[in-house]
């Protein structure tokens, strides 16, 4: 298989898959923490987990789309290049939200919140990091700026 076959592939799924990842590293995290910080016993926790994370895209989904009615535009691949290159910050921050509300909450009430809050934060700086990025696109180069 050419190399080149290989590195079309592995853009494709950054491409596609980078804010995922970034998501599924901070979710997951945030199980692990509450595994260990929130010590609760059964299997309803982790449902009300479920929904603490459900019921945080829904939400947002809804002001995203301005009730349903907008859509969501696609970035351009080098906007979303950067943007996820920028992730560290994003799941840095919703893993160290994930311990602080699992420490301080606890109990099978810190199960909802922080995958609430974990999702919230995730994507609102997952957001903040893809506007960063979009804007250093547009940025002209910096010789550009020095000939102005």
């Amino acid at each position: 298989m050419p190399l080149r076959h290989v590195a079309h592939g592995i853009r494709a799924s950054l491409r596609n898959n980078g804010q995922a990842y970034g998501y599924s590293v901070s979710i997951t995290i945030a199980l692990g923490l509450l595994n260990v910080e929130a010590k609760v016993s059964g299997s309803a926790p982790y449902i009300y987990f479920a929904l603490g994370a459900a019921v945080a895209f829904s939400l947002l989904e809804l002001l995203a789309t301005t009730g349903f009615r907008k859509a969501l535009e696609e970035e351009p691949s080098t906007v979303t290049a950067m943007g996820v290159s920028l992730s560290l910050v994003s799941v840095g921050v919703s893993a160290l939200l994930a311990w602080a509300t699992a420490s301080l909450v606890g109990g099978v009430a810190a199960w909802p919140v922080t995958s609430f809050a974990v999702s919230v934060v995730y994507l609102l700086l997952a957001g903040t990091e893809f506007a960063l990025a979009e804007r250093a696109q547009r940025s002209p180069p910096p010789d550009d700026r020095d000939r102005r």
